[in-house]
């Protein structure tokens, strides 16, 4: 085997490589995975910059990190939803306090029995 087809075939081993992690960086964002997300994406960063892809392998990944950028987006969006909504009940929590004659810096800690 000579060293250019052994560079080709270990190319196309990276190439596969890329889009495997990149299906499976897809994947986890669908799923909500961010660790996983991150994993893959680091993995590929080590693997592409070995490697030279061709410009339709780029465009898949390209239109597959559009994918995960939008899921990443709609996570963004719930978690400040989210946010919102416990600053809001903060506040309400806080005005019931006030409205009772609770001083809102007091600190009221629930006991349990046992």
């Amino acid at each position: 085997m000579s060293a250019a087809s052994s560079r080709d075939t270990g190319s196309l081993h990276d190439r596969r490589s890329i889009e495997r992690l990149t299906i499976q960086a897809l994947e986890a964002a669908r799923a909500g995975d961010w660790d996983q997300v991150d994993a893959c994406y680091s993995a590929r960063g080590l693997s592409l910059a070995a490697c030279e892809l061709d410009r339709t392998v780029a465009q898949r990944l390209v239109s597959m990190d559009e994918e995960v950028r939008a899921a990443i987006l709609v996570a963004q969006a719930g978690i400040s939803a989210q946010l919102t909504d416990a600053a809001q009940v903060k506040r309400h929590l806080r005005q019931l306090r006030e409205s009772s004659g609770q001083v809102a810096s007091e600190r009221v800690t629930i006991h349990r029995a046992a």
